[in-house]
């Protein structure tokens, strides 16, 4: 199981860094950024109107999206292990796959979701969540198998 997980790991982990960075991109890129990612209208207005909203929103996604990185990282060995890494990881892939996941049904009932963004979106964040469960498995394996302190 370790060695053929280990790229879906680093593929989620890369998801959610390219995630992070395209959100703080978007503070400089402007209104066009906001909006061509899918950014609700008011996110969008407030780019436009240089109020508060639109770059805290892109600053908080981008933190929780660097955190999945980091969490992602960690399951792999390459970065400081964080607090409740299995939690973290679960809740992950709890979150992302529901989100991939969600787009068919909801594709039926509302026809303006059938973009290319948000099909690859989909795509993308249900890649990510395999990714995010696989770390999760990999990390409760690797606790069973660790050996125990002496007490």
């Amino acid at each position: 199981m370790h060695d053929s997980t280990r790229p879906w790991i680093a593929l989620a982990a890369a998801i959610a860094a390219v995630g992070a960075l395209i959100h703080v991109a978007a503070i400089a890129a402007g209104p066009a950024w906001y909006a061509w990612f899918g950014a609700p209208p008011s996110v969008v207005a407030s780019a436009r109107a240089g109020t508060w909203l639109a770059p805290a929103g892109a600053v908080a996604i981008a933190l929780l999206m660097a955190t999945c990185g980091w969490y992602a990282g960690a399951a792999l060995g390459i970065v400081r292990r964080p607090p409740l890494l299995r939690t973290g990881l679960a809740a992950m892939a709890a979150v992302c796959l529901p989100r991939a996941l969600i787009l068919v049904p909801l594709a039926v009932t509302h026809p303006e979701l059938r973009t290319t963004f948000q099909v690859v979106a989909a795509i993308l964040w249900g890649l990510a969540g395999v990714g995010f469960a696989l770390g999760c498995a990999l990390v409760h394996r690797q606790g069973r198998l660790a050996p125990r302190a002496a007490a």
